[in-house]
């Protein structure tokens, strides 16, 4: 791998990382309100907001990262320990040390559930199923799996395993594994520079099992993208809000195909159509900051970021795991 290369892919999975938490930042303090309500609040959100209650205690700082990059980087540390290979034990005891801390407040219930069960039992394959577990939030946390096997020569059947044992620690619902397979397919060929993002949309879906997630991708993919802001919105609100996981995937990629070639607009049309914000931010800016890389990030977002420190070093030590696994980094040891 010649040093360009190797320095332009670091960026990508930088962007990757930096974007995925960007966007979950800028969701978070209005996850659940409409987009009128975003909208008589701040007319426009494009910058990191605090969450306060009533009397002006802080819930989430402005810049706070939530449970969906918190998960991500559970599991970059579970691959970067193995050597470029998902330890799905490793992942989900780094799972269960989120419920005794600050970031429990921002799980799903699905996945509270799941590892509250897995606490006692100690199966990190056992995750939950049934009427209200087809969430999103799994489908977030996977950008790292599509980071992972972006250097690799393509093999389906890999990708697909990383992703199903990802995704059953908390969820077993087969749209949710579905959703974390098209967001960890779209990184991967978002990094390997393989489709362009006006065609995303519809590889993803022929790579993906037949479900609701794909047939709204399909939807997705057949709107065209409105000229005025406004209609842009509604379009984009048209294919759902709420925290479903076909929803979420499909405004998501939507987003990005709508403003792939600018991070910021992307990410702030995902998160002012309200809904499911920093699910939806999480994912759209995964996806941009993939595309893009960390160097065409808005330097403002990224400064102002909590913890861009260990996201730093999480996207350097997944860049090397990611290389050993493709055979193209070798640790000389030092005597």
């Amino acid at each position: 791998m010649q040093e360009r290369e190797r320095a332009d892919l670091l960026d990508q999975f930088t962007g990757c990382l930096l974007g995925l938490a960007i966007g979950d930042a800028l969701g978070a303090p209005v996850s659940g309100w409409t987009r009128e309500a975003i909208a008589a609040r701040y007319h426009w959100l494009d910058q990191f907001v605090p969450l306060l209650t009533e009397d002006g205690t802080i819930i989430i700082r402005a810049g706070e990262f939530t449970d969906e990059t918190e998960l991500a980087l559970c599991l970059v540390e579970s691959v970067i320990s193995a050597r470029g290979y998902l330890d799905v034990a490793a992942a989900g005891y780094r799972f269960l040390r989120l419920l005794d801390g600050p970031t429990a407040r921002f799980l799903d219930e699905p996945t509270r559930r799941a590892l509250t069960a897995a606490a006692e039992h100690g199966d990190f394959q056992r995750g939950v199923a049934g009427p209200g577990t087809a969430t999103g939030s799994a489908a977030a946390r996977v950008a790292p799996i599509g980071l992972l096997h972006a250097l690799s020569r393509f093999n389906p059947d890999l990708l697909v395993r990383d992703v199903l044992r990802s995704t059953l620690i908390t969820h077993a619902e087969p749209e949710v594994i579905n959703g974390a397979l098209a967001v960890a397919y779209a990184i991967l060929l978002l990094v390997q520079g393989t489709t362009p993002p006006d065609v995303l949309l519809d590889e993803v879906a022929r790579f993906i099992d037949e479900d609701a997630v794909a047939q709204r991708l399909r939807q997705a993919a057949l709107h065209p993208v409105p000229a005025d802001d406004d209609e842009l919105i509604r379009t984009l609100a048209a294919l759902g809000t709420s925290a479903a996981v076909d929803e979420v995937v499909a405004t998501a990629f939507a987003s990005f195909a709508a403003a792939h070639d600018d991070f910021a607009r992307a990410v702030t049309l995902a998160i002012n159509i309200g809904g499911a914000t920093d699910t939806r931010g999480a994912i759209t800016g995964a996806l941009a900051g993939a595309y893009l890389g960390a160097s065409r990030l808005p330097s403002a977002l990224v400064e102002e970021l909590e913890g861009r420190p260990s996201l730093l070093l999480a996207a350097r030590g997944l860049f090397q795991a990611a290389q050993q696994r493709a055979g193209r980094f070798v640790r000389l040891l030092v005597r």
